[in-house]
C-alpha cells in the first residue's frame, strides 16, 4: 500500500442557489484525476447542505504527483483552469497538508 505524504483540502462555499452546481464543479477534477495521476491514493467530495459548503480531500504519496499532473495541458483542463468560477463560488479556502495521523 502506497503512504500518504500529501493530501489537498479546499473548501468552498456557493452562491445562493448554485450549491448543486458547486457539488458537480468540485468533484469533477479529482473524479477525472483517478487512475490517471499516479500516486493518487485516496478522493472524496462531500456536501454540507445547511452550510452550503463543500468539501473536498485528495491524497497522494507526493505533493508532486499533484502538481505535476496540473502542470499538464490535460491536467489544467481537467482542473477547470479558464473557466469562470465566480458565479458558482462565494469562497475558496485550500489547503497543502501532510498527513501524520489516519487510516485508509
Amino acid at each position: 500500500m502506497a503512504t500518504p505524504g500529501y493530501t489537498f483540502t479546499s473548501v468552498s462555499t456557493a452562491k445562493p442557489g448554485r450549491l448543486d452546481d458547486l457539488v458537480a464543479l468540485a468533484r469533477r477534477p479529482s473524479e477525472l484525476m483517478e487512475g490517471k495521476v499516479p500516486g493518487m491514493i485516496a478522493r472524496q467530495t462531500s456536501v454540507d447542505r445547511e452550510r452550503n459548503t463543500v468539501v473536498v480531500w485528495a491524497t497522494f504519496e507526493k505533493k508532486s504527483d499533484l502538481y505535476d499532473y496540473l502542470a499538464t495541458p490535460e491536467g489544467q483542463t481537467d482542473h477547470g483552469e479558464g473557466e469562470d468560477m465566480s458565479e458558482i463560488i462565494e469562497t475558496f479556502e485550500m489547503y497543502d497538508l501532510e498527513p501524520v495521523s489516519g487510516r485508509l
